[in-house]
């Protein structure tokens, strides 16, 4: 241990963060496309309403696809649900650049 924290080598942390990409690609996998393009959706920050009007679906009908999204992922919140997208790479951070 390390100042008080679990000491990994380079070459396990690398295996750590490949299982973990795997695993969240599989888990991805278990989405419907209709699901997946929620899921896109909630993750560029639109409504449940902008969803609904997209695919003529009702807000409430939205409202439990995201659900359903979040129970496959194995989130409890939109938080964890972002920082999964991050995770997985179907988002990105994009800094902005100071003049």
């Amino acid at each position: 241990m390390a100042a008080g924290r679990v000491a990994i080598c380079p070459e396990i942390s690398e295996a750590i963060a490949r299982s973990r990409l795997q695993d969240d690609a599989s888990v991805i996998d278990t989405l419907s496309p209709r699901e997946f393009e929620i899921l896109r959706m909630l993750l560029d920050g639109r409504s449940a309403e902008e969803i609904a009007a997209a695919f003529n679906l009702s807000p409430k009908t939205v409202s439990n696809y995201h659900y359903a999204i979040k129970s496959k992922l194995g989130v409890s919140s939109d938080v964890e649900l972002v920082l999964f997208g991050l995770r997985s790479s179907l988002i990105t951070l994009v800094e902005e650049r100071k003049h």
